[in-house]
């Protein structure tokens, strides 16, 4: 198996799910996405008030691939090619093969298990093709569903970082996970 070196960015597929590359085109779709408070309340960052931050978005996504820093996937059901959310990782540190992974999904789509089966297939990716050791993720304690969501595919809670970033006026925690390769590998 030869390791991911950029060249191409990588088209993923599971049963019901295409991973692909964003393109401009998907700017409305990511703009959906991103204008729901309910999907971005607990990102970084204030939901969207336009599409030109999606398309300033997406441009910054592959940016960020032609630099070989990152790779984020958006997802898109079968056979439609709309992109209901999005998945990858926010850096990956060669070096210290160490990653962090992040994703985002259409409201309308919760609790269909279609980003548990987007990130199962992330991290067969980045565990056997970009060979990273530790992949980690982090989620605010009030995030119910990431948090469920991250123990469910394997990652366990590492700590708390007490009132991480503000936002509304408030301090908030941010829980702290990863899950290493052996583990991965232990519960497939």
């Amino acid at each position: 198996m030869t390791t991911f070196d950029f060249t191409s960015f990588p088209l993923l597929e599971t049963d019901r799910l295409i991973l692909r590359q964003l393109i401009a085109n998907d700017a409305q779709a990511v703009f959906e996405i991103r204008n729901d408070y309910q999907v971005t309340k607990y990102n970084i960052g204030d939901a969207y008030n336009n599409i030109r931050e999606a398309q300033t978005l997406i441009r910054n996504i592959q940016t960020e691939f032609d630099n070989e820093k990152t790779v984020r996937w958006g997802i898109v059901l079968k056979p439609q090619n709309k992109v209901v959310g999005m998945v990858g990782f926010n850096y990956w540190d060669q070096q210290d093969h160490r990653a962090s992974i992040g994703f985002d999904l259409r409201q309308d789509h919760w609790r269909r298990g279609i980003m548990s089966e987007a990130v199962h297939e992330v991290l067969r990716f980045g565990f056997e093709d970009m060979r990273i050791n530790r992949i980690e993720a982090d989620a605010s304690l009030y995030n119910v569903g990431s948090i469920t969501l991250l123990r469910k595919v394997g990652f366990l809670q590492e700590g708390i970082q007490r009132e991480q970033y503000y936002e509304d006026g408030n301090y908030h925690d941010l829980a702290l996970f990863a899950l290493l390769k052996r583990e991965w590998q232990y519960h497939q």
